[in-house]
C-alpha cells in the first residue's frame, strides 16, 4: 500500500470513530491523567485545593542593619507561623487582593497552580509528592511554607 492511500484510509478511520457514540471513546475522553481519580459514570469526581501553612518566619537583623534602607524592618508582617490559607480554583485569582503578599505569591503561586490542577508538586523530592516545602526570596525576612495538594470528592 503506498503512503497517500495509507493516510488516506487512517484518517477516514479516525473520523468514523470520532463521530460514532462509541462508550469506549465517550470513556477515553472523559478519563484525566491521574490514575488515582476515582471515576462515577466514567466521569471524574475529584477536586483539589491546595493548603498553604506557615512554618517559619524568620528574621536576619544582621543583613537589614547592613543592607536595607529601614535597619530595623523585622519579621514579614503578611504573616505570622502556624497560619493556614486554603486556596481553591476560585480564589486563586484573587489572592493578591490585600490577602497575600506579591513577593511570596510570585515565588509560590506556580506551585499552587499545579496542586489545583491535580499535579505532583515535587515528585522525586520530598516524601510525598503532594507536599512541598518552600519559601519566599525575601532574604532578610524569609517565610517558610508548606504546600499541600488536598484531593476532595465531590
Amino acid at each position: 500500500m503506498d503512503r497517500r492511500k495509507f493516510i488516506r484510509q487512517a484518517g477516514a478511520s479516525v473520523m468514523e470513530v470520532a463521530i460514532s457514540d462509541s462508550p469506549m471513546l465517550a470513556r477515553t475522553k472523559e478519563y484525566e491523567y491521574n490514575s488515582n481519580t476515582k471515576l462515577k459514570n466514567d466521569v471524574t469526581t475529584m477536586k483539589h485545593k491546595c493548603k498553604i501553612t506557615v512554618m517559619k518566619r524568620e528574621c536576619y537583623h544582621d543583613l537589614q542593619e547592613k543592607h536595607l534602607a529601614d535597619p530595623k524592618s523585622g519579621p514579614c508582617p503578611y504573616f505570622r507561623e502556624g497560619q493556614v490559607i486554603m486556596v481553591d480554583s476560585d480564589n486563586f485569582f484573587r489572592m493578591l487582593n490585600g490577602s497575600f503578599c506579591a513577593e511570596a505569591w510570585d515565588c509560590i503561586s506556580r506551585y499552587v497552580y499545579a496542586a489545583l490542577q491535580g499535579g505532583s508538586i515535587m515528585r522525586g523530592w520530598t516524601n510525598d509528592e503532594k507536599v512541598m516545602i518552600t519559601c519566599c526570596n525575601d532574604c532578610t525576612r524569609p517565610v517558610i511554607f508548606k504546600l499541600e495538594r488536598i484531593d476532595e470528592e465531590e
